[in-house]
């Protein structure tokens, strides 16, 4: 089986979330089961800088936005032994972040990801590798499956590929005013609260959960919660119109990366039998963000990208009182300008119990996790 898995982000390309974690690592676990998995993302500002191979091929693509054609083309690159495809399109993506400055999303991110689903399709078309699986990750892609199904649904190239849409986090949506709807070329006939018409908005996520063969999202117990008023974001009646193939599965983690057994990026290695050295990295931790280093001080940590819909605002409401209980508190994440200033401010007032840094790093990612 040949599976082709498509992301805004994947690991170690690019990161900004567990997003990218989750599709680096798939495409190895699924080639120990005999399965033939590629990945196709972006080709951001920073990839070709870290010295990933970059193989041209000649395999030019163009696409349809609203009244005229963009062209890009695919470069191919490899990683861990997983052949990865690149979208080369700098005026979308060569940029200092992938979906949003701290001062808000790009104004023309219906336009890039509309041509990312896009670029997909087309990819297949002329790379030598043909799915029998297209497998999409959040909002930046689910308008493949729908473009699969009406604007390229007689395209050869493309006939019996079945799609299946991952939803790490309902709570992104990708919504854009309906006068975006020239960018898709599917017509307004699509533009309703069947299809892609969310409250007057064009819901790119939405579209994915209507068109998609298989939906699955990151545990049981979170597919069953989505189909619920409370926790569904809008969407839980459409997601009980597909309850019947709707899965949960728990995310994995890649062991050969995360083994604090064997992890080269943090300063001493440790076991569930022997966890002597665990204190060792708790240190480094604590030194790396100039904390004082006292073992015996809880230390509480989160990796994330800072926003709203993460509960931020809460953190930043009781760090005083946590504080004030003798706790640490670190963090590692880049997101809203907002919380940018908040976090910096509190490492500012409380330099022995909290620091922040502002960034993807990931070494201090490894250490935080150890």
């Amino acid at each position: 089986m040949n599976i082709l898995i498509a992301s805004p982000e994947v690991f170690p390309f690019v990161k900004t979330g567990g997003l990218a974690d989750v599709t680096g690592a798939l495409p190895k676990a699924l080639k120990k089961l005999g399965v033939e998995a590629r990945v196709i993302l972006p080709k951001h500002k920073g990839i070709e800088e870290q010295k990933f191979p970059m193989r041209y091929k000649n395999y030019k693509i163009s696409c349809p936005i609203s009244q005229t054609f963009v062209e890009a083309e695919i470069v191919e690159s490899e990683y861990d032994g997983v052949t990865a495809y690149l979208v080369e399109k700098d005026e979308y993506y060569y940029r200092d972040y992938l979906y949003s400055t701290p001062d808000g999303d790009y104004l023309d991110n219906a336009e890039r990801f509309a041509f990312f689903a896009k670029s997909i399709l087309e990819a297949i078309k002329v790379i030598d590798f043909r799915p029998d699986v297209l497998h999409c990750n959040d909002w930046e892609t689910a308008l493949a499956p729908v473009f699969l199904k009406t604007l390229y649904r007689d395209e050869p190239a493309l006939y019996n590929i079945a799609t299946l849409l991952t939803i790490h986090n309902l709570g992104y949506q990708g919504l854009f005013w309906h006068y975006d709807m020239h960018l898709l070329n599917i017509g307004w006939e699509y533009f309703t609260p069947n299809y892609l018409e969310f409250y007057g908005k064009i819901n790119f996520l939405k579209g994915g959960i209507v068109f998609s063969d298989i939906i699955n999202t990151v545990s049981k117990k979170y597919s069953e919660e989505i189909q619920a008023e409370e926790f569904g974001c809008g969407l839980d009646g459409i997601l009980r119109t597909r309850k019947d193939d709707l899965y949960g599965i728990v995310n994995g983690i890649d062991y050969e990366d995360w083994d604090p057994g064997t992890d080269h990026l943090i300063p001493a290695n440790y076991t569930a039998e022997n966890l002597e050295h665990k204190r060792v990295c708790k240190a480094a931790l604590q030194e790396a963000y100039r904390l004082p280093v006292n073992e015996k001080i809880p230390l509480i940590a989160t990796i994330s990208r800072l926003a709203d819909q993460k509960g931020f605002d809460l953190i930043g409401e009781s760090m005083e009182e946590m504080a004030a209980l003798g706790i640490q508190y670190v963090i590692l994440g880049t997101g809203e300008r907002k919380y940018h200033e908040l976090f910096t401010d509190l490492s500012k007032k409380l330099p022995k119990s909290f620091a922040i840094k502002i960034a993807y790093d990931n070494k201090l990612a490894h250490l935080i996790e150890a």
